[in-house]
């Protein structure tokens, strides 16, 4: 059997994106952008002080979707206007940049144009992330305003301390991109309900660096991006998620354990493992490895040739079977080896086993997309060409579908 997956995550990812009149809008542009790479569908939401600072076709482009604001606002769609729909449409609401005026309109109840009209229609979780000067920040209608909207529920990010537009010094500054990107990733596990909501997923991502000298290696040009596009699905759908890697991993709102070598990842594979529930293997675990390593650095000196003898690393997805443990494996393979594929999901005995070509052009090793089949139990199914988050999608669907299915 074969089937194909769907290249994009489904509607429930839409995100609404309100941006108002300050000069940190232009920090939206990146957070919208940002969010795309995410998986999220942004929904923009300009308001007529914002566009003062940023057209609505910027937003447009870097969202891939039209941008709502007050000149449409209250033309009928679909049976409801437009400040109805949207509310209706998204499951996170962020207002970034938030203004001292657009923060008071919230506060009061105030809908005078779209932005604050949605606000008050959206019943799921809202992120403000206020940017003004220091001395409005501080006053106290806006101390009042912001600690009003903290007990209904919205969470408050904190500003940053620094230079303002102003020139002034002080704090104000709106919250960088990446910590609203993790707070709505945060928004949207705490309303998780799934097959893996509440399930302890271990990912393994990143090549391993097998020493050989104080200053050299054997190592591969794996990015880690594609097992870290697993953990971040698997967190989005309520995993608790543990991502053993031997690459940077900033800005994650679950576990990170960094690691180097292929003995260093077993190891903390087996103590991750000791409560967990899904292994995925999407580490580059390196197949060999010097059988012994200097303790400086080995110098060149007259020598013209240098030979290293290696010896097999363990195999880390051979040594984690056990009952009850759903295992993800891959097979990175130099031409379309469907056939060994089957041989190695058949041989590591793991529920499901991602496949790709590591020759295909602009996909797999290092490369923002990738190019994938996973193999199930019953059927085989490709992804296409697509982002990396999108062939994490389609992988956490297979795994919760194995997972109802035990």
């Amino acid at each position: 059997m074969s089937g194909l997956a769907p290249t994009a995550p489904d509607g429930g990812r839409t995100v609404l994106v309100g941006v108002t009149g300050g000069i940190a809008v232009y920090k939206a542009v990146e957070l919208v952008r940002g969010l795309v790479k995410d998986g999220f569908q942004p929904l923009v939401v300009s308001t007529p002080a914002a566009q003062r600072f940023v057209m609505p076709l910027t937003f447009a482009a870097v969202s891939q979707a039209p941008v709502l604001d007050d000149e449409s606002a209250w033309q009928a769609s679909g049976g409801w206007f437009k400040h109805i729909e949207a509310a209706r449409t998204a499951s996170v609401l962020v207002v970034a940049p938030a203004t001292a005026n657009t923060l008071a309109k919230m506060a009061a109840g105030i809908a005078d144009n779209l932005l604050t009209a949605i606000c008050l229609a959206f019943r799921g979780p809202v992120i403000v992330a206020p940017a003004m000067n220091w001395a409005m920040y501080e006053h106290p209608a806006t101390v009042a305003n912001l600690c009003t909207l903290a007990q209904r529920g919205v969470e408050v990010l904190p500003t940053e301390e620094g230079e303002l537009a102003c020139g002034e010094e002080g704090s104000g500054r709106m919250v960088s991109p990446a910590a609203i990107r993790l707070a709505v990733r945060r928004a949207f596990a705490a309303g998780a309900a799934g097959p893996l909501t509440g399930k302890k997923v271990v990912v393994t991502s990143g090549g391993t660096r097998e020493r050989i000298d104080a200053v050299r290696f054997i190592g591969n040009r794996s990015s880690g991006k594609m097992g870290r596009a697993v953990a971040d699905e698997a967190y989005l759908r309520g995993a608790r998620v543990a991502l053993v890697t031997t690459q940077p991993a900033d800005d994650t709102p679950y576990e990170v354990v960094g690691v180097e070598s292929a003995d260093e990842m077993a190891a903390a594979v087996r103590e991750q493992l000791k409560d967990a529930d899904v292994l995925v293997m999407a580490a580059a675990v390196a197949d060999f490895k010097p059988r012994a390593d200097e303790p400086g650095k080995i110098r060149r000196g007259d020598r013209e040739t240098l030979t290293v003898d290696l010896v097999r690393t363990v195999d880390i997805l051979a040594q984690t079977a056990r009952p009850g443990l759903f295992r993800v494996g891959f097979a990175a393979e130099a031409g379309p080896q469907l056939r060994r594929a089957r041989a190695k999901k058949a041989a590591k005995g793991v529920d499901l086993l991602v496949f790709n070509d590591i020759l295909a052009e602009g996909v797999g090793i290092g490369a923002d997309e990738n190019a994938i089949t996973i193999l199930t139990a019953h059927d085989e199914i490709e992804v296409p060409r697509t982002s990396k988050s999108a062939c994490a999608v389609a992988i956490a669907d297979q795994i919760e579908e194995g997972l109802r299915g035990r």
